[in-house]
């Protein structure tokens, strides 16, 4: 029954959010939005990083935690490519031929990433090299992750996601459904690679490449060396979609593969990255896609760590 709370009051904040946006406009407030989005996600992660600081010998885990991330993210990028191949079989039709520009790698696609990365070890570094948070608690993240779903849920109706296409076509809904098994897929197989759990494999990947939800989620859940691990292998997941996306176009390979792995970031941080390397066609299934994959990761995260 705490759990079945935890999530009310989870997509409660996104509900208010959403409500908010339409009552006062979508169109007013973006900047401010964004600005206050920007301002509680760097919050979030500072104390992410503060709480991973205060799990008893983390400086002996870390390096663990580093490969456990990594061996989640391969992982799991092959569960999607191998589903997605195959529902891409299927829906060939779909596909077309479509003529498609080269894309090439680069790495101010990484600046981000990097920033985030960079504001959890801070924080990390905080907690243990001094005395200023010996206050804190896990408790204080909550407030901050409501409010933070409460201006996504804001930010949503102000991008104008539209879910209506995804009643139009099965290809609309079974690539979102490609990417949760092809993600779970791999999850099975970390157990045999790390030492988590198979509930906290599937726990951890669930944020489908929303990083800076997954790793405050799992902390928020008392369990922050999770959160760690989350954290960098959804990251880990949304760098390996920059350098895979054109790779994947450059070989033909059909655009669900490149979708399924972008996961929740195929709405907003990679769309113009599949954009130009898929042709216009990719895009309303990857804002459609993206939007699924955003709704479901609240609610599947703690769902395993039950």
């Amino acid at each position: 029954m705490q759990m079945v709370w935890y999530l009310f009051r989870l997509f409660l904040s996104l509900g208010l959010g959403v409500f908010t946006a339409l009552i006062f406009g979508k169109q007013r407030f973006h900047a401010a939005t964004a600005f206050i989005i920007d301002c509680v996600l760097y919050g979030l992660l500072f104390f992410m990083g503060v709480n991973t600081g205060q799990i008893p010998n983390i400086t002996a885990q870390i390096a663990q935690i580093g490969y456990t991330a990594l061996i989640s993210t391969i992982l799991v990028v092959i569960g999607c490519i191998v589903l997605s191949l195959a529902l891409a079989f299927y829906f060939r039709a779909a596909q077309g031929n479509i003529h498609r520009e080269k894309v090439g790698f680069s790495w101010s696609r990484l600046k981000t990433p990097l920033l985030f990365i960079s504001i959890v070890g801070l924080g990390v570094v905080a907690s243990l090299e001094t005395s200023l948070f010996t206050w804190f608690t896990s408790g204080f993240i909550s407030p901050l992750l409501y409010l933070l779903l409460f201006f996504f849920g804001m930010q949503m109706v102000q991008h104008e996601v539209n879910l209506v296409p995804l009643l139009k076509s099965p290809l609309m809904l079974l690539t979102p459904l490609c990417t949760v098994f092809g993600t779970y897929l791999g999850a099975l197989a970390i157990p045999f690679f790390t030492e988590l759990s198979l509930r906290d494999s599937l726990a951890v990947v669930s944020g489908f490449g929303w990083y800076t939800l997954s790793g405050v989620l799992l902390s928020d859940l008392g369990a922050p060396d999770l959160g760690a691990i989350s954290f960098l292998s959804n990251l880990f997941r949304e760098s390996a979609a920059f350098i895979l996306i054109p790779l994947l176009a450059s070989f033909s390979f059909p655009s669900i593969a490149a979708v399924t792995i972008a996961g929740a970031t195929s709405m907003d941080v990679t769309l113009p990255l599949l954009k130009k390397s898929f042709s216009d066609s990719v895009v309303p299934l990857a804002i459609v896609h993206g939007a699924v994959m955003t709704l479901l990761a609240p609610f599947l995260i703690p769902f395993w760590f039950v």
